[in-house]
């Protein structure tokens, strides 16, 4: 039974990880510069926040309320607070020294090199604007939901035909990884499926994956053996929400804008107002139906490929029962050793932060940050970040016990893009000096604290001294000249022997009651991130 367009319920808008825009800094990493106040590493008092850096960005203030908004929208909410118990599997532990990880969103929005699943859903500008009767007329008439005076840029059914053109003949992931891990990467995690809906292996389940495409070719398991061959952790990104499973139940406008403005139809897969809307019986049947589909696929993923390190899942499907799809018990069932986000059921074995970390050091267990490079998730022509951004970031996360998984993405033939490798490169030189100041380190010991983020292994204490840039910026135009600094580590005995990790040698220093003061003169400064190893006696 069809019952008219605006009389039943409608499905919401499922929305996540807007890029395409720059994601701008944290504020903790711009603590040290522009005259803001130093920053505090310290294990004693995890609740400290961190004053933020004059003149931040428009766009890093905005990205906290844009991950709420759209986290909201596919059902993300996670349980932040201490005491959540994290997997006590062996094949497990790896995780909280993983350190740095490589997050790969790959799927057919590359055929035209856009932002992933997001450009189908039009009407962000209308989530924060009340639109009256007259204007409302014009915009369905004139199809101008993004308020820029002409239709949007492409239809989720024109997004859809991507797929009869995707088709990499260059992919060659053992090229990427074998990148990733002389970089440092540890982990490597692959979008299997994206809120779009295309799935890159041949699915048993569903409609729209290489099974229909590609003449069945699996894109999933070279990814998995390449992880294998290079020494790194296997990842598979899952989304349980599917918009094109949902093309003809969802409403494409930007839910915020249906929120807002209620009075706007519901809008189908050509950005049309639709006419009809399914029934609820139509919408339970279907909803039930997401979910067996969701199941189904998460059990390929942990059948098809022998060992999974990490399942990320983003978000659950809609209705009531959607994280019902599948248990976090089923899943281990499957994979006993698995680390498994939080992102479905509210609760996983780690916390997620997403373009922004937090203003003071969690007070949970296990945790990551993920960020793309360029400020896209997936493949555009975008400039990179500055690399001293980049592994101030890695610096920060890791001070505070945080993986840090940095996002890039493919192109449609299956290569990274020249800038991927020489940015990698730029990393793994910077690692093979200073990689133990970030790999298999723990935030400092209760007692401790520094001025600067900072990391300890055994007697050994490890100061991050960031570069600064102008204005809240992150790329190299925005980088200011080093200056001298100094740097301070409070509640530690008198250390044998102080060095700069970059040039490999001594530091003059201070040491009175339990502080060490180094400064640190702005000639011996590079672009990137310098550290300054502190070799402790060992306390009585």
């Amino acid at each position: 039974m069809r019952v008219p367009a605006m009389a039943c319920r409608v499905l919401p808008v499922i929305m996540i990880m807007l890029s395409g825009q720059p994601f701008g800094i944290a504020a903790p990493i711009l603590a040290q510069q522009d005259g803001g106040a130093a920053l505090t590493s310290s294990s004693t008092s995890p609740a400290t926040r961190i004053p933020v850096a004059a003149n931040p960005s428009a766009s890093r203030a905005g990205d906290a309320d844009t991950v709420k908004a759209e986290h909201s929208e596919i059902g993300v909410v996670e349980d932040k607070t201490a005491g959540r118990v994290h997997t006590q599997h062996p094949d497990a532990q790896w995780y909280p020294h993983a350190g740095l990880g490589l997050f790969i969103h790959w799927g057919i929005a590359s055929v035209r090199a856009m932002n992933i699943s997001w450009p189908m859903i039009p009407g962000r500008v209308l989530a924060t604007k009340k639109i009256d009767a007259t204007e409302r007329e014009r915009i369905i008439r004139e199809n101008d939901y993004n308020l820029n005076g002409k239709p949007p840029g492409i239809t989720p059914n024109e997004y859809w035909t991507m797929a009869k053109e995707f088709n990499p003949q260059k992919y060659d992931p053992d090229k990427w990884l074998k990148a990733a891990k002389a970089a440092g990467f540890t982990y490597a995690v692959l979008t299997a499926r994206h809120h779009e809906g295309f799935a890159l292996w041949p699915s048993a389940y569903g409609d729209f994956n290489t099974k229909n495409y590609m003449g069945g070719r699996d894109l999933v398991k070279p990814f998995v053996e390449a992880c294998r061959r290079n020494g790194l952790k296997v990842g598979l990104y899952y989304s349980p929400p599917d918009w094109y499973f949902d093309r003809d139940y969802m409403n494409f406008l930007y839910h915020g804008a249906a929120r807002e403005n209620p009075e706007f139809p519901s809008l189908g897969p050509d950005l049309k107002p639709r006419t009809v809307q399914p029934s609820p019986q139509e919408v339970s049947r279907h909803e039930a139906a997401h979910n067996a589909m969701v199941k189904g696929q998460v059990e390929e993923l942990l059948t098809h490929y022998g060992k999974i390190d990490l399942l990320w899942f983003d978000g659950k499907p809609p209705g009531p029962n959607g994280a019902n799809c599948i248990t976090e018990q089923e899943i281990r069932q499957l994979q006993p050793g698995i680390v498994v986000n939080p992102r479905l059921w509210g609760h996983g074995d780690f916390v997620t932060y997403e373009r922004r970390l937090p203003a003071a050091r969690p007070e949970v267990g296990w945790a990551e940050f993920c960020n793309p490079w360029n400020g896209s998730w997936s493949y555009q022509k975008l400039p990179f970040h500055s690399n001293g951004f980049i592994l101030g970031q890695l610096a920060l996360s890791r001070s505070w016990g945080i993986n840090y998984l940095l996002g890039i993405g493919p192109t449609a033939d299956g290569e990274m893009s020249d800038d991927v490798y020489s940015n990698m490169a730029v990393v793994r030189d910077w690692m093979k000096v200073n990689g133990k100041a970030v790999q298999d380190t723990n935030p400092l010991p209760e007692g401790e604290s520094a001025s600067v983020p900072a990391t300890a292994h055994g007697t050994a204490r490890y100061l991050f001294a960031l570069p600064r840039f102008k204005n809240g910026g992150s790329n190299d135009r925005d980088l200011l000249p080093a200056e001298d600094t100094v740097l301070t580590l409070k509640g530690v005995p008198r250390p044998q022997s102080i060095a700069l990790l970059g040039d490999g040698k001594p530091l003059e220093y201070s040491y009175a009651g339990d502080t060490i003061t180094v400064p640190l003169p702005a000639t011996r400064r590079t672009r990137l991130v310098d550290v300054v190893q502190i070799e402790l006696n060992p306390k009585p």
